[in-house]
């Protein structure tokens, strides 16, 4: 392979799996990756093609492309054939997830001293400029784009004028971009990542507009008080990366007054006076435009154009302002989703917390009780009260370990093995099991099974454990002495399930209790239960892609239905 780069890019795992190393360096030009000894990066796991993917350097930038492996090459949790990868972009081959690093990336410099940007680093806006006189500029205000006179503007901006047949293309251009970015905002999470957005977003401007360099800068969050390079774009991708020239002062006349500012030629705008790189590149054109929501700035997205005679117009400014306004929207709600998704999940840990302590509570208060004893029994040598008083530290000891050992199978991401099952049998096999403690408690049990099922590709000791628990649960959920549980399979061959269906006629849940039942340490079992038993079954229902639901009447009983995938018969 070619010689190595000053700052060379790089794939980090983000889990390293065994044969794997902690760190690949991407040395050349060409970089291939599959399960093949003869591949540049060699991953001999299950979910990796022979011939997976290929990495193609140029310049500074890297190209990902798919080889049409079975699993897929993604980008940012998107399976992708070919894309351009950036730094801190999350790369996958199949399942395994590996970040990329390229330090020695595509730059953003402004006529800023140097060190105000270099690759992501962030913009200082403290020196002061002079403002251009006579030079070819317009203004917008952001306030005039909010919500219907955006839609209005972009009519009167393009039908106003002569309807030849460019203006009706562009507009029709223009409508399309809209729509393309009303998808990308319907379709967008808080668990994606902004750059990405951001990035697409570009694309989407770039095919509406005529600009030759873009980039959006954005506040991290609403407290910060400097922009970050967040996207980055190039209408012809260069072998060797150019800088994007960003005037500072533009930059700070948009911020400070909310204006979206256009300067056709800037030759003659002397807030570029000062940027030699401006003439070097022949920049004729640029638009800067505030992403907003009110009082807040959420960005600024900057666009230039050096191509002869496709200078930036105004219904080009307006056309961006409403991009702008719509991204700064979007963007917020995106935060506020994220801000509320991080409260919730620490309320989720809290609560966690809480069923810990309570379980360990309860527990070390029997086993303080059983030592108690001990010690009493120990100094008064009393042999029998001293193995009576052991065998209360030693439950206490087991519930312990039940609970560590719930709370690790709960928390797994062990991916479930799945075999050919006979569901039938297996469910006979569990009722043998359990018929000694069934017939102690003077509860009978009914099996009704559908002899049609032929062996499924299930997760078979999971399987197994969930149907044990939910008779346990059916079992201990019965205080009379007319006790009856069913379990009864069902193939449904028109939709393609599998049923199993546990029924007791036990004590039942009440209406506030059912919404609860498969929430992690709830139980009414007081401390006899850890509350991980329903949990632990829907989990392993669902890694097997089916469902588990729940029905009750209080003083009638309770049904738990599981539905799986039913293969066809061989």
């Amino acid at each position: 392979m070619s010689g190595e780069n000053s700052q060379q890019a790089s794939l980090v795992p983000r889990a390293i799996q065994p044969g794997m190393e902690s760190k690949y360096v991407l040395r050349g030009d060409q970089i291939t990756v599959g399960r093949h000894p003869s591949n540049d990066i060699v991953l001999a796991l299950d979910s990796i093609s022979r011939f997976h993917s290929r990495i193609d350097r140029r310049g500074n930038f890297y190209i990902l492309q798919d080889l049409n492996s079975s699993n897929g090459s993604h980008l940012n949790g998107e399976r992708v054939t070919q894309a351009t990868i950036n730094h801190g972009d999350l790369v996958a081959f199949g399942d395994v997830e590996f970040q990329f690093e390229n330090e020695d990336g595509p730059r953003i410099e402004s006529d800023a001293p140097p060190s105000s940007f270099v690759g992501k680093s962030i913009i200082d806006f403290t020196d002061e400029q002079p403002d251009g006189v006579g030079s070819s500029k317009s203004f917008v205000k952001a306030e005039d784009f909010q919500g219907a006179k955006a839609k209005s503007s972009l009519s009167s901006s393009v039908v106003d004028k002569k309807a030849d047949r460019g203006t009706l293309l562009k507009l029709n251009a223009r409508l399309g971009a809209l729509y393309k970015l009303s998808e990308l905002f319907r379709d967008a999470t808080s668990f994606q990542r902004e750059e990405a957005i951001l990035q697409r977003i570009l694309e989407i401007v770039f095919s509406a507009v005529g600009a030759d360099r873009g980039v959006i800068l954005t506040k991290f969050n609403r407290d910060a008080e400097n922009l970050d390079v967040a996207a980055v774009k190039y209408r012809d991708e260069p072998i060797v990366a150019q800088k994007v020239q960003v005037s500072r002062t533009i930059l700070k006349e948009v911020v400070a007054n909310r204006v979206a500012i256009l300067s056709k030629d800037t030759t003659l705008d002397e807030r570029y006076a000062t940027t030699e790189s401006i003439l070097v590149n022949q920049i004729r054109s640029t638009i800067a435009a505030p992403m907003s929501i009110g009082d807040e700035l959420i960005g600024v997205i900057h666009l230039d154009s050096s191509t002869k005679g496709k200078t930036f117009e105004q219904d080009d400014l307006e056309f961006v302002m409403i991009v702008a306004t719509e991204t700064g929207v979007s963007l917020h709600n995106m935060r506020m989703q994220k801000e509320a998704t991080h409260r919730e999940r620490l309320a989720a840990v809290g609560e966690t917390v809480a069923g810990i302590s309570h379980n360990v509570k309860n527990i070390l208060l029997l086993s303080q009780g059983g030592a108690e004893l001990l010690t009493r029994a120990i100094e008064r040598r009393d042999v029998d009260g001293t193995r009576e008083a052991w065998q209360v530290v030693s439950r206490g000891i087991d519930k312990i370990g039940k609970l560590v050992r719930d709370m690790l199978e709960f928390s797994s991401h062990k991916k479930a093995e799945l075999t050919d099952v006979d569901v039938n049998e297996m469910i006979c096999g569990t009722a043998e099991e359990i018929e000694g403690q069934l017939i102690a408690k003077g509860v009978t049990l009914e099996l009704d099974l559908d002899e049609s099922i032929t062996p499924q590709p299930l997760d078979e000791l999971g399987l197994q454990r969930t149907v044990m628990n939910l008779i346990v649960n059916a079992m201990e959920a019965i205080a009379h002495q007319q006790g009856q549980i069913s379990v009864t399979t069902k193939a449904r061959h028109d939709t393609k399930r599998m049923v199993i269906r546990v029924r007791d006629n036990g004590a039942g849940i009440s209406t506030d209790k059912m919404e609860k039942v498969f929430f992690p340490f709830y139980t009414t079992k007081g401390s006899s239960g850890t509350g991980l038993g329903l949990p632990m079954c829907k989990k392993v229902v669902e890694d097997m892609q089916g469902t588990i639901t729940c029905e009750s009447e209080e003083n009638v009983g309770t049904v738990f239905q599981i539905e799986l995938p039913l293969a066809a018969k061989a």
